[in-house]
Formats: structure tokens, sequence, C-alpha cells
């Protein structure tokens, strides 16, 4: 080998290794300047399905994901995924999602568009300036540049899709659409501690005002639930909301199960020393007798959707009672037209909510037609030319009606010219004679000449 080195072939084999070294490490620093990606399995626990056009099975460690991959997360199983080597997401069970991501050309563009579960996101480096990071709900989009959140998603037996987010480190900008993918303008940014609660369906989607009609919440970690969808029920019946689910029982949310996907240590649930709890139990009374405070409106019915009003403990603070306030109904008002109608095109009017704005009626108004006028001469005939008359709508000024004036004819005039002679009289003296001789007919109005 060494002899082979010292030829001038060898020189040449290592001059061609040593270009291919330096090749590779260059189009390494490129492809990672221009956001290359890559998605996959950090660790797998239980049973995880992935299907797409590459993976079709039993998800494993270290498997490579593509965009379009659905993966289920199954019952006492959990999921982390690595992105870009700095993103990571610990779906819990019974969770599902599909993966959208761009390809290793472009940017770093990762969508995670989750509809049943839980999964934690946790981004340890900001996002370069064409790079996002999304996670989809059926009811919302939240956005990042860099942060630690958790998204939950329920599907409740009323016909709504509820989301519960959780911000524990940077902020969230949170989008609210319809399930049919319709945004309806309304967005807000969610901060380190702060909570949101979404409920909508194929018409709204809206946020769930907390105890104190505010849509930020201070979520007090140690009286909820510890798992996630639990967690997320429970603020849902905190809210007057009625949630009939065989799964979850009311009055059992406790849902302490510590198996939830948190291994980062960012979990965002305050879990408590377990002697102490047993010390404040042992210091409760019994029995606690609810002292009824006034009933108070949680939620002010609007046109459509019922209030809520509640009556608290004094001393504990839990709901006692809870009654419906039945939507207003629509105020109509009157009609009024919002487009006038014209000679050809017919108007409308429209009777609307007086409250919200909702458009309650629609009439059409008939087109008004046209208003003839007089015939109006807009070209005079000449001698040998044809002249115009139109009609025009005294409205609008169409043109209705076009006439023909037919030509006036010539106006000839005979046109003589003066002749002189001379003459003598009877004793000879000179004499000149006038004379008018025809030369030619002439138009008196266009002067032709014949």
């Amino acid at each position: 080998m060494k002899e082979l080195m010292k030829t001038t072939k060898g020189k040449a084999i290592a001059g061609a290794i040593c270009a291919a070294v330096i090749v590779g490490i260059i189009l390494a620093v490129v492809l990672k300047k221009d956001g290359y990606r890559s998605i996959s399995v950090e660790d797998v626990k239980g049973t995880v399905d992935v299907v797409g056009e590459r993976n079709n099975g039993q998800a494993y460690k270290g498997q490579r994901l593509y965009s379009g991959d659905d993966v289920t997360v199954m019952e006492a199983s959990e999921l982390v995924m690595c992105a870009d080597n700095e993103k990571y997401v610990y779906a819990d069970e019974n969770t599902h999602f599909v993966l959208e991501a761009s390809s290793p050309k472009e940017s770093s563009r990762i969508k995670i568009r989750i509809d049943k579960g839980s999964e934690l996101n946790v981004l340890n480096a900001k996002l370069g300036i064409d790079d996002s990071y999304e996670v989809d709900t059926p009811n919302s989009t939240m956005s990042v540049r860099g942060t630690t959140f958790r998204v939950t998603v329920y599907m409740g037996n009323d016909g709504f899709v509820y989301t519960l987010l959780e911000v524990t480190e940077g902020r969230v900008l949170c989008k609210l659409k319809t399930r049919t993918g319709t945004y309806n303008g309304v967005e807000k940014e969610f901060g380190p501690g702060e909570s949101a609660l979404i409920r909508g369906n194929d018409d709204l989607s809206e946020f769930v005002v907390g105890e104190e009609g505010q849509e930020v919440r201070i979520l007090d970690y140690d009286n909820l639930p510890k798992a996630n969808v639990p967690r997320l029920i429970a603020l849902l019946r905190k809210s007057g909301i009625e949630i009939n689910d065989p799964q979850y029982p009311e009055g059992d949310e406790s849902g302490n199960d510590d198996s939830s996907a948190n291994s980062t240590g960012n979990d965002i649930t305050s879990t408590s020393d377990n002697s102490d709890e047993a010390d404040k139990d042992e210091a409760k009374p019994t029995e606690h007798v609810h002292a009824p405070d006034d009933m108070k409106t949680v939620k002010e019915p609007t046109c459509t959707a019922d209030g809520l009003k509640q009556q608290t403990c004094k001393d504990c603070g839990e709901v006692i009672k809870e009654e419906k306030i039945p939507a207003k109904g629509h105020v109509a008002g009157e009609m009024k037209i919002v487009k006038d109608a014209t000679c050809t095109e017919a108007g409308s009017k429209q009777q609307v909510c007086t409250v919200c704005g909702t458009v309650l009626a629609t009439e059409a108004i008939p087109a008004k037609g046209h208003v003839p006028g007089e015939l109006t001469i807009t070209q005079q005939p000449g001698c040998e030319e044809h002249g115009t008359t139109k009609r025009f709508c005294t409205v609008c000024g169409e043109v209705l009606e076009i006439g023909d004036l037919p030509p006036a004819g010539h106006d000839w005039q005979d046109v003589y010219r003066t002749e002189s002679t001379s003459t003598y009289t009877n004793s000879g003296a000179p004499v000149t004679v006038y004379t008018d001789v025809y030369d030619h007919s002439e138009c008196s109005r266009c002067g032709a000449r014949r």
C-alpha cells in the first residue's frame, strides 16, 4: 500500500479521496444551512402504528418518518419524535395525528395535524426566518417560533371538538377555525403559564371562557387531574359544559396516571409530594357542608347560544348548582335596502338582527324598467344624406330607439350674371345697355351647383 501511494496512480487516488471528503463536508453544511430536515422516532413504548407511502406497520426506534405519515399511538403506549435534531414531540396514549413536512431542500416546515389525544411539543431552539412549526387541531391552529407547549384534543358526544392549549415556555399564537377549515379571524397569543380551552364544530369556533369570563386561563394543577384528556374534560365540566362520556364518568377524573409522555422534565402538571398530600387530607374535615353563594352569571346568552348561571360554595368555591340561561333569540330589524334596483337590474333588501348582525331575511327589489323620453334629432338630414333620431331613457340614458330622417333635397336658386352692350341713340350718341343673363343654379343649403 505504501509503495502504491508513492506512485503517480496512488497520489491520484489519495487526491480523489480527499476531494470527496471535502465535497461531502461542504454538501452537509450547505444542506444544513438550507434547512435540511429529518424526522425520526426517538423512542417508542407499546404499540404505535405508522402508515404512509414508505412506512406501514409498527413504529421502531430510529425509524425515519415522512410527510403524510398517519400515526396512531395505542392505549398504554407512547411515542417520542425528533425533528431537525432539536424539535421533540411526546405523544401520549390514545393519540392520533398526521405529519406534514417540507421536502429536505426547502426550509423546515412542520405541521402536526392532531384530532385525538395529547402531545407535548418541545422546541429547543428558535426557528429560522423561513421555518415554521404548527400544531393543527380540528378547531384551531397553534403557531410558534420556539417554545414548549401541550395540545390536547377531545371529541365530545355533543358534536363539538374540544382543544386544550397549555403553554410552559415561550409564546403560542392560537388561530380559531371551524371543523371545515374556515378561519373566523379570531386569534390570541398565550405566554408561559397560560392556557386556553377551545370548542368548535362545522359552524363555529370559540374560546370557552373561565370562571372570571376570561379567555386566558391560569390552571390550578393541584386541583385538576394530571392526565391530559381527563384534565380537559374536568375544565369543560367546570365551565358548565355537559360531558356524558362513559369512558370519563363525572366525579372520576383523577387521571393520576404518571405514564404521560413528559420525559423531558417539562411536566406542566405541577405534581406535589404524596406525603404532603396525605397530611393535607388528614387535616381536612371528614365532611364539608357547602355555604351557597348567590347565583351568578358566568356566561351571557347570545341570540343563538345559551348562557350559564352558577352557584358556588362561599368557602371552597365548588360549583353547587348550575342553570342554563336560554338563548335570547334574534331581534329582527326593519327591512333595509342594501342594493338599489336600476332600470335593468334587480336590487335587494335585507332584514338583520339588531344585536348580532345575522341576516334573517332577504327580498329582491324588481328592476324599475326604462322611462322613455321624446324622440331627439341627433343628426340633421342633409340635402342628400339621411338624418338620425334617438329615444333615450330619462333615468339611465340608455338608447331605446333609433329612427331615420330622409334627405331634405336641394334648394336650387338661379344665379344670373350681368352683361353689357354698347349702342347708339338716333342722334348718334353712344349708350351702354346692361342685361341679366342666366348663368347656373346653386343649392342654398349645401352650395351644390348645376
